[in-house]
């Protein structure tokens, strides 16, 4: 299990998301030689805030949310966001969070059981980053657990 089922409770709620280093960020849509995407731009515009629309599962579990983004002046601001964990065990979005989140944001809502890569710019893709209830709780289960 990643998520618990109590995820679904967060449909119409903020949630942030703090983008890490991870395995790379890139954008997508667009030519191999426009792809890279050098993170301290994902860095510099910090957190932002995903207000979900839906969750969804994989082989019959929760493992991820699909909402817009609400962060005014944010790189991201306005566009569209699927994150999921890449890790397995017992998370929850406060207290035990996942410190791998992948996703994908760009500009039409994505569809299917799992959620289709956005292929219009401006698109982007992240592997490295934290989803919780707010920043606080970002902030304190890095200090707990890093």
């Amino acid at each position: 299990m990643s998520l618990p089922p109590s995820i679904r409770f967060f449909e119409g709620q903020l949630l942030c998301f703090e983008p890490r280093y991870g395995l790379g960020w890139y954008r997508l849509g667009v030519s191999d030689n426009d792809r890279f995407l050098d993170f301290t731009e994902v860095a510099n515009a910090g957190a932002f805030h995903i207000r979900v629309r839906r969750t969804f599962d994989f082989r019959g579990e929760p493992r991820g949310v699909v909402g817009l983004v609400e962060e005014s002046g944010h790189l991201f601001n306005g566009l569209w966001a699927a994150t999921w964990t890449m890790l397995m065990g017992e998370f929850d979005l406060d207290t035990r969070l996942c410190l791998r989140w992948d996703i994908e944001l760009g500009p039409i809502e994505p569809d299917g059981e799992w959620p289709s890569s956005p292929d219009t710019p401006p698109a982007y893709a992240g592997h490295g980053g934290v989803l919780a209830v707010s920043r606080a709780a970002i902030r304190l289960f890095t200090e707990r657990y890093e």
